[in-house]
Formats: structure tokens, C-alpha cells, sequence
């Protein structure tokens, strides 16, 4: 198998400095499994203190029979060329809400807390992390993906299709190959190698945009005034998700050129008219720009009622029949192997 599948596993402190939601690393090993049975050579960074926590699951892989190449890379998640713009934005975006949200709560005792939970220096790693690799290229692949390890769980996945519970260790019976249910098999890993060969990159594609307004605006201004695009052309309707990434080396350039300058831009606003920020706002304005394969759905949640998180939005038969759900990209992936 020609790619080379890398993912990150970090405990992130919601209110500090860099952020995140306040998960151990351990939450993320239950769907780590899953992606790990894709079949691609694996590259999982972490930190320090995360470094036996992920070493133990995958000698446990190792251990039950999951044939796999894996190594871990320990890296210090503040050490980014962009870290001091990205926190001092983030405490400034984190300090405005923080006093607006006081206010709001002494006019009405019913508004709810503040509460962000992302980890906005780990999203925008993601690139890096696999240009890091690209270079490295510990398995001499010719191809890179980015999976967030905790992508499989069963908000998203149901868990008669293998989907699970973050933070909960399951029963090898759970996983491919002994579930013949579950959707994460080595054909999905086959697939992703197909596509970056055919097409050079591809991610997946929601079907609504909902970033701030004056984000979009920052972003439409660098598509028209160094891309040459017309106002029309430069307007973000559709989201790109940075949950699944996969790119051909070849592509990091001109990727990481656009990149770069929108942080920057975007980082330079300020709040109110500001919020925080992740890579696939950038990922979507880009898009433009290179008009790489996506894999498009419309609705996050999974649509099995007799499964755990099943949530009911009150669609008609008809209304569900048209919505097409994120979990079922998995299987339209293997059609590509």
C-alpha cells in the first residue's frame, strides 16, 4: 500500500493556552482501532507524556493480531512557526467572550456558559504533520493521509457498523475482521491510495458553510486580489472537513503558500467581528483556487434509531431519503479501491 496514514492523539487543557477538550489520550483509542484496520503504515504523534499510553495500545494491536506497521513521533505541540499568533488570537477571541457572556448572564439568568473545546494549534498542524512525514517518509510511500483518530465514534458512526463509544475500550469482536459489519476495513484504506493517485488530493465536503461571516470576507479578499477571482467565484458556500486529508506530496506547496498567508490574515482580526478559527475554513477558501476531489455529505448524524446517539430531527421518510450521512462515505470510499 502506497500512503502513508498519519494521525495525532494529544490531551489538550480546554482553558489554557493552546486549548482542546480536556480528553486524555486513551479517549481516542477505541476509534483509533478502526482507522489503524485501514491497512495503512501508521505514524501517530503524541507528546511526552502520551508516548507509553499509545505505545501500549499498538503493541495490544500487535499483540491480538492486527498486521500493521506503526511508529510515534513525540513533538511538543506548542513548537509551531505560527504558535505566538495563534495563542495571542485565541486569548484575545477567548477573553472577549469570556466578558460578553458575563454580560449576557446579568440581563438573563437562563443564558448559557461560554464554552469552546478545540485545539486550534493542533488543527493547523495537521498540514505540517504531514508534510513532516512526506519527508521523512519512514515508508517509502508515495502518498500521505490525515485521519483524526477519533473519527469513527458513534455520534457520527453507528455502532451496528462499527462505530464506538470514545473512551471506551472494546472487544476485539467489535473490530474487522471479526465484525463483518464494520465498515473500517483495509478496502477503505485501499480506496484513499486510489484516489490521491488519480487525483492528487482529496478531503471530504459538507454541504453548508458555517464560519464567520467576517472570516469568509478576509479569506474572499486574498482569493480576488491574488488569485484573480471574481467576487462570485471567491464566495465559500461549502465546507471542507479536515477530519480525513489526503494529499500527494506535489501538492504542499502551493497548498502551504495559500495557507500561510490566510493564518496570518485571519489571526490579524480581532473580536467581536472575529471568532476562532481552524484549518478547514482555509481548506474550503482553497478549494477555489485548486478545485481538488471531495467526497460530499449533508448531515453529520447517523440515522439508525436502534443505535446509541441516534438523534431525531423529525425528517419525513422523504426528507431522510435526501440527506446524505457522513458514516456512509466510509463504504462510498471502498468503490474507489
Amino acid at each position: 500500500m502506497s500512503t502513508t496514514l498519519v494521525t495525532a492523539v494529544f490531551y489538550g487543557d480546554r482553558e489554557g493556552e493552546l486549548g482542546g477538550r480536556c480528553w486524555p489520550e486513551q479517549y481516542y483509542f477505541s476509534s483509533f482501532q478502526n482507522i489503524y484496520n485501514f491497512g495503512l503504515p501508521t505514524v501517530v504523534y503524541t507528546t511526552e507524556e502520551g508516548e507509553k499510553k499509545v505505545k501500549r495500545l499498538l503493541n495490544y494491536l500487535d499483540s491480538i493480531g492486527v498486521e500493521n506497521k506503526w511508529q510515534i513521533k513525540v513533538v511538543e505541540l506548542s513548537d509551531f512557526k505560527f504558535k505566538d499568533q495563534i495563542a495571542d488570537h485565541r486569548k484575545r477571541v477567548w477573553d472577549w467572550n469570556v466578558v460578553e457572556t458575563k454580560r449576557r448572564q446579568a440581563e438573563n439568568a437562563d443564558e448559557p456558559g461560554f464554552f469552546h473545546a478545540r485545539c486550534e494549534i493542533l488543527c493547523h498542524r495537521k498540514l505540517y504533520f504531514l508534510k513532516e512525514i512526506s519527508e521523512l517518509n519512514p515508508y517509502d510511500t508515495d502518498n500521505f493521509v490525515w485521519v483524526d483518530s477519533g473519527i469513527t465514534h458513534w455520534g457520527l458512526n453507528p455502532w451496528s457498523k462499527g462505530g464506538v463509544e470514545i473512551n471506551n475500550f472494546f472487544n476485539k469482536k467489535h473490530y474487522y475482521p471479526y465484525n463483518k459489519n464494520n465498515m473500517y476495513t483495509p478496502e477503505v484504506g485501499k480506496g484513499i491510495n486510489n484516489l490521491i493517485n488519480e487525483h492528487g488530493m482529496f478531503t471530504f465536503k459538507h454541504g453548508n458553510l458555517w464560519y464567520n461571516i467576517n472570516h469568509v470576507d478576509v479569506l474572499k479578499k486574498i482569493l480576488i486580489s491574488d488569485h484573480g477571482l471574481s467576487e462570485k467565484e471567491a464566495s465559500l458556500k461549502k465546507q471542507l472537513v479536515g477530519g480525513v486529508i489526503g494529499i500527494n506530496p506535489k501538492e504542499f506547496d502551493n497548498l502551504l503558500q495559500f495557507y500561510e498567508k490566510a493564518i496570518l490574515a485571519l489571526c490579524a482580526t480581532e473580536p467581536p467581528k472575529s471568532d476562532f478559527f481552524t484549518e478547514e475554513i482555509i481548506l474550503s477558501a482553497y478549494w477555489k483556487i485548486r478545485d481538488h476531489f471531495t467526497m460530499d455529505f449533508t448531515e453529520w448524524n447517523h440515522d439508525v434509531p436502534t443505535d446509541p446517539s441516534y438523534v431525531d430531527f423529525g425528517d419525513s421518510p422523504d426528507e431522510a431519503m435526501l440527506k446524505k450521512r457522513f458514516y456512509t462515505l466510509w463504504d462510498d470510499l471502498k468503490t474507489f479501491a
